[in-house]
């Protein structure tokens, strides 16, 4: 059985539907309250890793149904098969790091239904987001542009069909907006 295996009492979250992330905030926003604070907790200080996870919730949120992974839920499109497996194979391994990752976690929501946790709590699928590239012991270049981080999601994260250039037009699009806000 698995670690996080839980009946199902409801409909998960955002299962399967494109996410309107800028209802969260812009991207500043995004990185100050939400990914920074959430890599902070976990103890990664690369700069470039905060980059790469809002590169990756920037495009994985706008990806169309079809380019997203059988049942994603969220803005990071996690499946519930991946988010069991990086539990069971991986975290089951790390007993430290599976226990702050849980730290993330609802008390009560998660034991109800840990797979909604990717819906509705943001700091919680951002480390588990991470984990998808950390469980592949990616090390990210010293110099990270937009353009090589697009290419370590098109390689590295889950899902049906999508390129680089989708990542690149997320990205740009995010910041042609958020450039628009300063103006």
């Amino acid at each position: 059985m698995s670690a996080i295996a839980a009946p199902h009492t409801h409909e998960q979250p955002a299962q399967g539907a494109a996410f309107n992330l800028f209802q969260l905030g812009d991207t500043a926003t995004l990185q100050q309250n939400i990914l920074q604070p959430t890599l902070d907790y976990l103890g990664i200080s690369c700069q470039h890793t905060g980059q790469l996870l809002l590169g990756t919730l920037l495009c994985t949120a706008r990806l169309p149904e079809a380019k997203r992974v059988e049942l994603a839920i969220g803005p990071y499109g996690i499946s519930p098969r991946l988010h069991t497996r990086l539990w069971d194979e991986y975290l089951a391994r790390q007993p430290d790091l599976a226990s702050h990752i849980r730290g993330l976690a609802s008390q009560h929501c998660f034991l109800r239904d840990p797979h909604a946790e990717l819906g509705y709590n943001l700091a919680y699928a951002t480390a588990i987001a991470w984990l998808v590239y950390q469980h592949q012991q990616l090390r990210l270049p010293e110099h990270c542009d937009p353009a090589s981080l697009a290419r370590i999601w098109e390689t590295s994260y889950p899902h049906r069909g999508g390129q680089a250039s989708d990542f690149l037009q997320a990205w740009r699009q995010a910041f042609r907006q958020r450039c628009k806000a300063r103006n």
